[in-house]
C-alpha cells in the first residue's frame, strides 16, 4: 500500500494558494495605477430626482496617469422604474483631453429591460441601474485631467425619477 505525504500535499496546496493571491494583487495593483481615484465630481445627483433642463450638460472629470492602456468609459443611470416614462435617451457626449483635443461621440440610455440586459436592479423597490459605454477601449493618450460632457437630448424639460448619473472608467479587458 502506497503511503500518502500529507505534509507534501499541503506544502503544494498553499505554494499554489499563495502564487494564486500573488497574481491576483498585482492584477489589482496595476489597475489601480492606471488611474486616479475618483473625486466626487464623478456622480452627479439630480435634486428632487429631476433631470431639469438646467442640467441637460453635466460635465465630469478624472485623471488618467498610464497612457499605454486601453480603457472603456461608461456612464452608469439611477433611476425610478415607477416614475420614469421615457424609454430612451439620447445622448451626445464629448471627452476632452488635458491637451485641448475633443472625441464627440453619441449615445443613448435604453431604459426597457427587454431591449437592454445592462438594466438591473438596485436594492429593493423600483430603482433600476442602466449603463452604457461611451467611449469603448479607448486609449487615453495625454496624462492629466479628462472631462467628459454629457448632454441629453430628451424632448421634455423636465424628466423626474432620475436619481444620479455617474461616470465609471475601467481597464478594458482587451488590451490590444
Amino acid at each position: 500500500m502506497k503511503r500518502i505525504n500529507y505534509q507534501h500535499g499541503l506544502w503544494v496546496l498553499l505554494t499554489v494558494g499563495l502564487l494564486a493571491l500573488t497574481l491576483a494583487s498585482c492584477d489589482g495593483i496595476a489597475k489601480k495605477r492606471a488611474f486616479k481615484p475618483w473625486s466626487k465630481a464623478a456622480i452627479h445627483t439630480f435634486p428632487n430626482n429631476n433631470w431639469a433642463f438646467e442640467e441637460e450638460v453635466l460635465d465630469f472629470s478624472f485623471d488618467i496617469v498610464d497612457t499605454a492602456t486601453y480603457f472603456d468609459i461608461a456612464l452608469n443611470l439611477l433611476y425610478d422604474s415607477s416614475v420614469v416614462t421615457l424609454r430612451e435617451i439620447p445622448l451626445t457626449l464629448t471627452l476632452t483631453s488635458p491637451d485641448g483635443m475633443k472625441a464627440i461621440a453619441t449615445s443613448q440610455f435604453l431604459l426597457d429591460p427587454k431591449v437592454n440586459k445592462d438594466i438591473h436592479p438596485e436594492g429593493n423597490g423600483n430603482k433600476m441601474i442602466a449603463d452604457v459605454v461611451v467611449y469603448p477601449h479607448r486609449k487615453l493618450k495625454t496624462a492629466g485631467t479628462y472631462t467628459l460632457t454629457v448632454y441629453r437630448r430628451a424632448e421634455k424639460a423636465d424628466n423626474y425619477g432620475f436619481i444620479s448619473l455617474a461616470t465609471k472608467v475601467t481597464v478594458s479587458k482587451e488590451q490590444k
